[in-house]
């Protein structure tokens, strides 16, 4: 469970909705370094300032009201989680004092519903089989095959992001 609990924090805070945003100055000067995902380099504005363009993966302001509404909304059994709604910030539109069943839930059932239709495909694509291979580990009993098709898929998804 502590495995699914560093994902979610890392992908919320790739996403940018909880804890101090991955995607910094000094992340893209290392993109550029190692000549990787030209996308992303810096750009270069007038009087020697950098500009740092949108990742496909960052949500802007209308994305994560979007998310955030979705999430707001959504009512689970008693006794099933926490309640979502004590999770976020809705002025600051960030998630808060999360813990890890609570990762947990939004990494096995409640994230890819509440991404659907607001990233680009690619990364939508690549949040869902991660899901997918978190829920496939949670189990009781794991089929080995599918545990290995599952871990090219996501990688695969990774790599080409």
């Amino acid at each position: 469970m502590h495995l699914t609990k560093n994902f979610c924090v890392n992908l919320l805070g790739f996403l940018g909705v909880y804890g101090k945003p991955k995607d910094t100055l000094e992340a893209r000067q290392d993109l550029q370094r190692m000549k990787q995902r030209a996308t992303l380099h810096l750009e270069k504005r007038d009087k020697g300032c950098h500009y740092l363009g949108h990742a496909c993966y960052t949500l802007s302001k209308e994305e994560k009201q979007s998310m955030f509404e979705c999430l707001n909304s959504i009512k689970v059994p008693t006794g099933y989680s926490s309640n979502i709604k004590r999770l976020l910030n809705m002025k600051k539109k960030k998630f808060a004092h999360v813990k890890s069943h609570d990762c947990h839930v939004l990494m096995t059932q409640l994230l890819s519903v509440a991404l659907r239709g607001i990233l680009p495909a690619n990364v939508q694509a690549t949040i869902i089989k991660l899901c997918a291979f978190l829920i496939a580990i949670s189990q009781k009993a794991i089929d080995p095959t599918s545990l290995i098709r599952l871990q090219e898929d996501v990688v695969q998804n990774i790599v080409s992001l």
